[in-house]
C-alpha cells in the first residue's frame, strides 16, 4: 500500500495559490486516472484510490490547514497500513525556480510548515518528498507570497511542471525512489 499526499490549504479561495502546488499535482493524478476524491471525516482528508499492477495507491489531500497536514497523513498511514517508506509527500518550495522540481528520500522540512507537521506526526525525516518550485518571494512577505495565486504568465510553465510531477509520482509507484531521483532531479522543464 502506498500513499501520495499533496500539501495545501482546503477551500476554494486557496485552490490556485502557490502553496497548493501539492493539491494541484494530486488533482491532476486523479483526473488522469479517472478517480474522484471523497471526503473522509475520520482521516481529516479527501482521498482518491488508484490501482496499479503494483497495488493500490491512495491520494491524500488533508482537509486541515497546511500547518497541521501531519494529522491527516498519520491517520491515513494507520488506516491504510503504510509505513514512512510507502509515503510520498508533494509540496511547494520557494527555494526552487518555477518549473523545477526535486525528489528526496529524507531530510528536514527546510522551513516548510506543512512538511514540518508531517515529520512531527510521522516521527521521522525519512519520508519521500517531491518539491515543486514556485520561485521565491523576492522582497515580499513570504506568507503573503505563498498564499497568492499563480500569475497568468506563469500558468503555462506551471502546467508543464504539474504534468511532469504527476508522471514522477507514477514513476515512484512503479519504479521506486532511486529511479525518480536519477530521472528528474536537477532537470528544469524546457522553456515554453
Amino acid at each position: 500500500m502506498k500513499i501520495i499526499c499533496g500539501l495545501g490549504n482546503p477551500g476554494a479561495q486557496y485552490a490556485h495559490n502557490r502553496h497548493n502546488a501539492g493539491f494541484i499535482v494530486l488533482d491532476r493524478l486523479a483526473k488522469d486516472r479517472k478517480s474522484i476524491f471523497k471526503r473522509r471525516f475520520l482521516l481529516r482528508a479527501h482521498t482518491a484510490r488508484l490501482l496499479f499492477d503494483e497495488g493500490e495507491v491512495f491520494l491524500v489531500k488533508p482537509s486541515t490547514f497546511m500547518n497541521n497536514s501531519g494529522i491527516a497523513l498519520k491517520r491515513a498511514c494507520a488506516q491504510y497500513h503504510a509505513s514512512c517508506e510507502d509515503v510520498l509527500v508533494v509540496y511547494d518550495d520557494t527555494s526552487l525556480a518555477l518549473g523545477a522540481m526535486r525528489f528526496r528520500e529524507s531530510g528536514s522540512s527546510g522551513g516548510h510548515k506543512g512538511m514540518a507537521s508531517v515529520i512531527e506526526f510521522l516521527g521521522s525525516q525519512r519520508i519521500n518528498r517531491l518539491r515543486i518550485g514556485i520561485d521565491g518571494a523576492q522582497g515580499t512577505d513570504l506568507a503573503e507570497y505563498v498564499l497568492s495565486d499563480f500569475l497568468s504568465d506563469e500558468k503555462r510553465e506551471l502546467s508543464v511542471v504539474i504534468e511532469k510531477a504527476a508522471t514522477a509520482c507514477i514513476d515512484w509507484v512503479v519504479h521506486g525512489s532511486k529511479y525518480v531521483m536519477n530521472k528528474y532531479n536537477n532537470v528544469k522543464t524546457p522553456d515554453v
